[in-house]
């Protein structure tokens, strides 16, 4: 669970909110979360980008070769 202390904590999407809002696991919520503060703005611009990096990291596995 994240400790959300400090200014503007009070504004911050709750993990589970921003995961199902998004199609993400909690984990990558709170991950977002975490990486852009409690911006509601600044996380609803970081998640299509993380998302994208997540889908990106997936293909570059799969087209690995065998070792």
């Amino acid at each position: 669970m994240m400790l959300k202390t400090g200014p503007g904590w009070e504004q911050a999407y709750e993990p589970l909110e921003f995961a199902q809002k998004y199609g993400m696991t909690l984990k990558q919520a709170e991950i977002v979360i975490h990486a852009n503060g409690p911006s509601r703005h600044r996380c609803d611009l970081a998640a299509p980008i993380f998302l994208r990096a997540i889908k990106q990291l997936a293909k570059n596995r799969d087209n690995r070769p065998p070792t």
